[in-house]
């Protein structure tokens, strides 16, 4: 089942941002809205997340994930980050969405 998830990623000093965006491009799609953070629409669980990210953080880095009702939001933010999640949102089951 597809969801959405938040990573805050804090890599070693020696990875690059464009290392970190080659394994979040694993995901259906991505939004980072600041350094380090992103939002991703998934086909993966977090504990597949950490696997593929964990490697860029040990020893030094940080590393966050955790699911996201994206459902439930509200905030002020960039245009794109709303059509981000508006066209994302219509890839989530009828089921899962409020009435």
């Amino acid at each position: 089942m597809n969801n959405f998830l938040h990573i805050y990623i804090k890599p070693r000093k020696e990875i690059s941002r464009e290392t970190i965006e080659e394994k979040i491009s694993l995901a259906i799609d991505w939004y980072r809205y600041d350094d380090g953070l992103y939002i991703v629409y998934t086909s993966s669980d977090v504990s597949k997340w950490q696997d593929r990210l964990l490697p860029l953080v040990k020893s030094e880095g940080r590393l966050f994930i955790c699911e996201l009702n994206i459902l439930k939001r509200n905030g002020w933010f960039n245009k794109d980050l709303w059509a981000w999640i508006k066209k994302n949102n219509n890839n989530i089951s009828p089921k899962k969405r409020p009435h």
